[in-house]
């Protein structure tokens, strides 16, 4: 009887979970209850043969309301939720940004001090980054700053130019997307502090946030419960496990967790005043016809209405309702995106594990918070 009851007790003490909808601010001051949201990211999911998605939408610079839809395994059938980590990809780069600009404060870096001045060796002696001592006078002028606004002049990818790193454009002239950049800029970092980018990544950001299933490498936790990806065909990729730190891409994390990164972003916490200026203001302009592929050399005015450019790490543009800054995260098959108005205080978190979300992305930002205005054909989403 005594074991009887104190189950029962037990029981009682669990916390209960209201299944009550929740009303959610869209960016033109309407709101709509969470069980149409779900009901419509449902049915664009299914439409769209989405393997999983997992969904966080701020509003008052909180985290209002979640949802995992579909699958973090289809073979065996096993459901996505909101504590199953996913691969970041280029998500990284606004954590990335953060964690330089939270060292800036301390005094162990700046903005505007060359690249060469952190490196312990010439450029030359570094086998991954020899190829940039072609045109030492050039390299010589890149800076953190450069890095973080993608204007260095790196390449997107090494793999695309002969699997070399030569520099594609003058230094601080022209916005070019560079994982390589953004790479370098973390190889910096742990070759000027000693250590390791995962490591600092947790104590400056993870930790303070509170951030229990995020990390810049593959932790042993998340063995219990992690997704894997899929192509367009439904055939399987697998799963991202870094084990080297990428300043460009290496995060795992879960929609909840990146939420609460945004959120501190939305509210400019953890840095100065005068950082978050730096931050979230435009570094450069961004004047091409797309943001990746062959149409990132074609340049054109159609941007220029929503003032799209490149902040430290992060996209900016304006809207009707203010600034917004977002990011892309684009893997093998896993696709994500991430926007934040902070003056409306909205903001949304998307993470999948199937190449075909960047298909309906535009329709999820529509239905979930009333957003027509993230740069999707700049980024190429919907095959634009």
């Amino acid at each position: 009887m005594r074991l009887l009851l104190t189950i029962v007790c037990s029981f009682l003490l669990l916390p209960v979970f209201s299944q009550k909808a929740t009303s959610i601010k869209q960016l033109n001051g309407k709101t709509v209850s969470s069980t149409i949201i779900q009901k419509r990211v449902q049915q664009i999911v299914d439409s769209a043969k989405l393997a999983g998605l997992q969904v966080a939408i701020v509003n008052d610079n909180k985290i209002i309301w979640t949802e995992s839809f579909g699958f973090k395994d289809l073979e065996n059938q096993q459901k996505l939720n909101d504590s199953t980590v996913m691969y970041a990809a280029s998500l990284t780069k606004p954590v990335s940004g953060y964690i330089f600009m939270r060292l800036a404060e301390k005094g162990i870096f700046s903005l505007d001090k060359p690249v060469r001045d952190y490196l312990k060796k010439p450029i030359a002696e570094y086998p991954k980054w020899k190829d940039l001592a072609d045109d030492t006078a050039a390299f010589n002028r890149i800076t953190p700053r450069m890095l973080l606004s993608h204007s260095a002049g790196l390449p997107v990818l090494r793999q695309l130019y002969g699997d070399k790193t030569n520099l594609i454009a003058k230094p601080g002239e022209k916005f070019y997307y560079s994982n390589e950049g953004i790479n370098l800029l973390g190889f910096m970092i742990e070759e000027h502090t000693g250590r390791k980018l995962e490591d600092i990544a947790r104590e400056e950001v993870f930790a303070p946030l509170q951030m229990p299933r995020t990390s810049m490498i593959w932790e042993h936790s998340f063995e219990d419960n992690f997704s894997f990806a899929y192509f367009k065909d439904g055939k399987k990729y697998g799963s991202e496990r870094r084990e080297s730190s990428r300043a460009a891409g290496s995060m795992t994390t879960t929609a909840q967790d990146y939420a609460r990164f945004m959120i501190n972003l939305m509210k400019e916490q953890g840095l100065k005043k005068s950082s978050y200026q730096q931050l979230l203001s435009p570094q450069i302009f961004v004047k091409s016809k797309r943001g990746f592929g062959p149409l990132r050399d074609s340049l054109t005015n159609e941007n220029d209405a929503i003032k799209l450019a490149w902040g430290l790490g992060i996209g900016l543009f304006q809207s009707p309702y203010g600034k917004g800054f977002f990011h892309t995260g684009h893997g093998e098959a896993n696709q994500n995106y991430a926007v934040a108005f902070p003056e409306k205080g909205i903001a949304l978190i998307m993470l999948s594990n199937s190449e075909n979300f960047e298909t309906v992305s535009a329709e999820l930002l529509k239905a979930c918070i009333g957003d027509t205005y993230s740069p999707l054909k700049w980024l190429g989403h919907g095959g634009q």
